[in-house]
């Protein structure tokens, strides 16, 4: 697959310029209840939940309907409370996802965080088994191991994990989750031909991304912030205008060549 490596370059170049004056620890931050101790095992759980149905969209609202829920339903994101109560009781628990959560699809997502639970109920300390891993592949064969996630879903759920520095990845990370958005941004910028990649290639453009970022000593993990802030905050609301890539980029007010 071509990928225009100077395009490539020059985004990253102009998305760090914008970003780096922020506190890269806001950017792209997932919101979790306070009372929730950081780091602790009960906010493993939360965000092994919260990023099971966070697919970009509205991701603000999103977080703020899955707080608003643990502070409702705190139990619904306690694995063993989930498989003992609902597993045959599904109407219950789709009733408080869909009224509180709001997802697009509930029937999908109550069969998904009915998966999700089963997997994690194997775990009698989830932070205990997730200090074990010192390798960010290890890492993420464990997330892909549960089948709950995508490409994008679970390189959030990595991308928290890394940050919090629960486990010390000793080979830091090696793919940014790349959705249509991203996709889309790498187009409308240059960096790719056409926006229709198979699985192969999508994986070639992350690993792209990754020794671009590497070559400008900027680390991969804050490019894919970047990614994610530029789809919620811009290309979401269709707010080209104040976007910071908007004179790279051929948007849909522009003729693409």
């Amino acid at each position: 697959m071509y990928i225009n490596e100077e395009n490539l370059s020059n985004t990253i170049k102009i998305l760090n310029e914008h970003f780096s004056k922020e506190n890269t620890d806001t950017i792209a931050n997932v919101e979790f209840p306070k009372e929730i101790k950081y780091k602790s095992n009960e906010w493993l759980l939360y965000i092994f939940y919260s990023c099971l149905l966070d697919y970009g969209m509205r991701s603000i609202v999103y977080h703020n309907n899955l707080i608003n829920t643990y502070h409702k339903f705190p139990y619904i994101f306690n694995p063993q409370y989930v498989i003992k109560n609902f597993n045959d009781d599904k109407e219950t628990l789709f009733n408080i996802i869909k009224n509180n959560i709001h997802p697009r699809y509930p029937n999908v997502a109550v069969n998904k965080w009915l998966k999700l639970s089963s997997f994690l109920n194997q775990y009698e300390n989830l932070l205990n088994k997730i200090k074990t891993f010192n390798s960010f592949n290890d890492l993420n064969k464990f997330i892909n191991t549960s089948k709950s996630y995508g490409q994008k879903t679970g390189g959030l759920l990595l991308r928290l994990i890394s940050e919090s520095n629960i486990c010390v990845l000793n080979d830091g990370i090696q793919a940014i989750p790349l959705d249509r958005h991203d996709i889309e941004i790498s187009y409308l910028n240059g960096i790719i031909k056409n926006k229709e990649l198979t699985t192969k290639q999508i994986a070639e453009l992350s690993t792209a991304y990754i020794s671009a970022s590497n070559k400008l000593n900027i680390n991969p993990s804050v490019v894919d912030k970047y990614l994610w802030e530029i789809g919620n905050q811009y290309c979401n609301k269709h707010n080209c205008t104040n976007c910071p890539l908007v004179n790279n980029c051929l948007t849909k007010t522009n003729k693409i060549l």
